[in-house]
């Protein structure tokens, strides 16, 4: 049986996949993001089973997407899961997959576990936990009884030292297959190679991110901006330019080639959904975007990024033009 597990690439994606490839121990992985999702799809032969791990569907590539599923799912198996918004006017039934797992809030570790381990006393359930720690899912039930099975504080240890240093790695995709297999065989991240030497250098670059966001941090009204940050994670950039300049909501950016990758935050008391934003902005503009409610992210042709910037302004102004009481 071919099998192919299509996963996302930061700590969430690799302890989804590494669930997955514990069941299906042949099976190949393969990193993507939405805006890829299409076309790697188009790559899968029909007759190979395929997982689809911590993947948003695109709003623009929804209906070829769809198409795509339709005809793998009538010659095998396709499984989606994912814990991402779903775009507009879409329900859970409108996706043609043959088995589906899809719930905001929780991590695509949990999903994953929860529909293909089927022994609830395995040891994996500390690889979702990791995968959940590390996408800030924390506060669901699966994770709270998990939490009784394992000591606390090793536990997000390890899930730290994982997320740290898949960060480092980046896009060297063969060293994250390595960690999805060892994963798979519950090792723990802290006896898996380079993790901890990874980890402490992430650690250190991270430091050096906050610095560099706070000396270059723009703010423009109520959002705080981090253009072209040199390296690193824009999410958390995004999250330091807000922190640092006590903003509302923090944009950081990178450019690559043509096109402009963004990662947006917000304050937790600040009623915008940014996922819901991003996907409406991208749709009509052009790019592709989406998230969760309170972290988003988007890729945006370089020739456009001030139209977006201005789209995003316009979006998020009614937010900040209310009182802080109003927002409760």
């Amino acid at each position: 049986m071919h099998v192919k597990i299509l996963t996302h690439g930061d700590a969430d994606g690799i302890c989804s996949a590494a669930i997955a490839k514990s069941r299906f121990p042949e099976a190949d992985i393969w990193f993507t993001r939405p805006v890829n999702l299409l076309r790697d799809l188009n790559e899968i032969e029909i007759g190979t089973m395929v997982l689809i791990c911590d993947i948003a569907i695109s709003e623009s590539h929804k209906d070829n997407i769809f198409k795509r599923i339709r005809e793998l799912a009538q010659k095998d198996e396709v499984v989606y899961i994912d814990h991402h918004p779903l775009p507009d006017h879409t329900l859970k039934k409108d996706i043609p997959a043959t088995q589906i797992a899809i719930e905001s809030g929780v991590s695509s570790s949990e999903l994953t576990f929860r529909l293909l381990i089927r022994d609830a006393k395995s040891d994996l359930d500390r690889v979702a936990l990791w995968g959940a720690i590390a996408d800030y899912c924390e506060n669901t039930d699966f994770v709270h009884v998990g939490m009784d099975k394992y000591d606390r504080r090793t536990i997000y240890l390890e899930a730290g030292l994982l997320s740290q240093a898949l960060g480092e790695a980046a896009g060297d995709y063969n060293y994250k297959r390595d960690v999805v297999v060892a994963l798979a065989k519950c090792i723990p991240p802290s006896e898996i190679p380079e993790i901890v030497d990874n980890a402490l250098k992430a650690t250190k670059r991270e430091w050096e991110v906050y610095s560099y966001v706070k000396s270059h941090v723009k703010m423009d009204g109520n959002l705080a901006i981090m253009y072209d940050l040199p390296s690193g994670s824009l999410g958390k950039a995004a999250l330091y330019a807000m922190g640092i300049t006590g903003a509302d909501i923090g944009i950081c950016t990178r450019r690559d080639e043509d096109e402009i990758d963004v990662s947006i935050r917000r304050k937790a008391d600040i009623r915008v959904d940014l996922n819901d934003m991003l996907r409406h902005i991208t749709a009509r503009i052009g790019g592709s975007g989406g998230g969760h409610v309170g972290a988003a992210g988007a890729t945006i042709p370089a020739a456009i990024f001030e139209n977006f910037i201005d789209m995003v302004k316009k979006e998020v102004s009614p937010i900040f033009l209310r009182r802080p009481d109003e927002r409760a």
